[in-house]
C-alpha cells in the first residue's frame, strides 16, 4: 500500500466496523422477529422494506452531499441505525418492527453514500482507483464476514433481542470514528464548481458522467444475480440431490472468494486496467451462472460458485473505481455519483428475489438461472456501447478546445 494511501487506513477500519454492526443486525433480525410470533410473510416484507427505503434514500443523500456536510451525514446516518437497533427490541408490533428495519436501511444508506463520496475526495494524487476501491470494498466485506461470527455467537449467548440491543452501540462507534477521520483529513480534491454546487439537488443528477450509470448497472447486476441464486439455489440444490451442508459449503466458497479477491484486486489492477476487466468479468460471471444451472456435478458446482465469487469481487471493485475516476470535480457530482452507484446495490437486493420468484414460478428455477446467465451480460454490453458513445460525444468538444488552446500557445 503506497504511502499516501496509508492515510486512508483509519477510514477503511471504521467502515469495517460499520458493516460489522449492519451484518450482525441483518443476521439476527429474522430469528428475533420469528421469536416474537411474526409470520414469515411479514419478515419478508420487512426485509424488502429495508431495501426499498435504502434505495429511496441513496440518490437524495448523495445529491445533497457537500464536503463540509460529510461528517454530519455519516454521523446522522449511523445515529438512525443505532436508534433502529434499539427500538426494534422494544416492540412486537409487526408494523413498527417493519418501520424500524426500514429506518436502519435509511440510516445505513445515508452513512455509506456520504462515506464513499468522502473517500473519493480523499483519493491521493496519482493513486490507483482500483487499489483504493479494492481496499475499501474489501474492508466492507471483511466487516460483513466477521459479523457472521460476532452476531451469531452473541445471539446464542444472550438471545437475539438482547444481542441486537447490545449491537446498537456499534453504529455509534462506527459513526464517531468515521466522523473523526473525515473531519480531520482534508480532501485531496477541492470543489471545482461552486455554481453547480448551489443548484437544486435533482439538477445535479444531469451532470453525472455516463459511465457512472454503467457502474450502477454493474452493481444492480451483481446483487440481482446474487438475489436470484442465494434465494433459490438452496431449493434447486435439494432437488438435484445436494444436502444442506453441501449447499452451505458452496455458498460459503462464493462469499470467501468474493471477499478475498477485493483485497488482492489492488495487485491485479497494477497490471491490468480495471476498465478492461469489466466486460471480461461480466462474461465469466454469466458462464458461471450457466454452469450452476446446467451442471449437477458437485466439483463443477464448487468451481462455478468460486468463480462467481471472484467475478463478483472484481466487478464490485472495478465498478467502484470507475465511479471514483468519473465522479467529477465538484462535491455535488461526487455525492450524486456515489448515491446513484450504491442505489444499484439496493435495487438489486429488491429485484433479485422478486425476479427469481417470478421466473421460478413461470419457467422453473433451472431455466431461470440459464436465462439470467445470458440476459444480463447482453444488456451490459448494449449499455456499455450506448454509454461509451455518449461519453465520447460529451468529451469531444472539451478535447477539441484543449487541442486548439495547445496549438495557440
Amino acid at each position: 500500500m503506497a504511502g499516501g494511501v496509508r492515510a486512508l487506513v483509519p477510514l477503511y477500519a471504521a467502515s469495517a466496523v460499520l458493516t460489522l454492526g449492519e451484518g450482525s443486525f441483518a443476521l439476527l433480525v429474522p430469528p428475533y422477529m420469528h421469536s416474537r410470533g411474526i409470520s414469515t410473510v411479514v419478515i419478508g416484507a420487512a426485509i424488502s422494506a429495508y431495501g426499498l427505503v435504502s434505495l429511496a434514500a441513496r440518490i437524495p443523500s448523495g445529491a445533497v452531499y457537500r464536503s463540509h456536510r460529510a461528517w454530519s451525514l455519516i454521523a446522522g446516518g449511523c445515529i438512525l441505525s443505532s436508534l433502529a437497533f434499539a427500538l426494534i427490541t422494544r416492540t412486537a408490533n409487526p408494523v413498527l418492527l417493519t418501520a424500524f428495519v426500514a429506518l436502519d436501511g435509511a440510516g445505513f444508506a445515508i452513512a455509506t453514500t456520504a462515506n464513499m463520496a468522502a473517500l473519493i475526495e480523499r483519493r491521493p494524487e496519482g493513486s490507483n482507483a482500483g487499489s483504493i476501491m479494492g481496499w475499501y470494498t474489501g474492508s466492507l466485506g471483511a466487516g460483513y464476514a466477521v459479523a457472521g461470527f460476532v452476531g451469531g455467537s452473541l445471539g446464542d449467548a444472550v438471545g437475539a433481542g438482547d444481542a441486537i440491543l447490545i449491537l446498537a452501540l456499534v453504529p455509534l462507534v462506527a459513526g464517531t470514528l468515521l466522523a473523526l477521520v473525515v473531519g480531520r483529513t482534508a480532501p485531496a480534491r477541492r470543489d471545482g464548481g461552486e455554481a453547480i454546487a448551489r443548484t437544486a439537488w435533482w439538477r445535479d443528477l444531469r451532470h453525472v458522467a455516463p459511465l457512472v450509470w454503467l457502474a450502477f448497472f454493474v452493481t444492480l447486476y451483481i446483487n440481482l444475480v446474487s438475489g436470484v441464486l442465494l434465494t433459490f439455489f438452496p431449493i434447486y440444490g435439494l432437488a438435484i440431490g445436494l444436502t444442506l451442508t453441501q449447499i452451505g459449503v458452496l455458498q460459503g466458497i462464493h462469499g470467501a472468494a468474493a471477499a478475498a479477491v477485493r483485497f488482492l484486486s489492488g495487485l491485479v489492477f497494477r497490471w491490468v486496467s480495471y476498465e478492461r476487466t469489466l466486460p471480461v468479468m461480466v462474461l465469466v460471471s454469466g458462464l458461471s451462472v450457466a454452469a450452476i444451472g446446467g451442471i449437477k456435478a458437485l466439483v463443477v458446482l464448487g468451481a462455478a460458485w468460486a468463480t462467481l465469487g471472484l467475478t463478483r469481487g472484481l466487478l464490485r471493485v472495478s465498478s467502484a473505481a470507475l465511479v471514483m475516476d468519473e465522479a467529477g470535480e465538484t462535491d455535488a457530482r461526487r455525492g450524486a455519483a456515489s448515491g446513484i452507484y450504491l442505489a444499484g446495490l439496493d435495487l438489486g437486493k429488491v429485484l433479485g428475489p422478486l425476479a427469481g420468484g417470478i421466473g421460478a414460478d413461470v419457467i422453473g428455477i433451472r431455466a431461470t438461472f440459464l436465462v439470467a446467465s445470458v440476459s444480463f451480460p447482453v444488456v451490459y454490453f448494449v449499455l456499455a456501447a450506448l454509454l461509451g458513445r455518449r461519453r465520447a460525444r460529451d468529451t469531444a468538444p472539451a478535447y477539441a478546445a484543449s487541442t486548439l488552446q495547445g496549438d495557440g500557445s
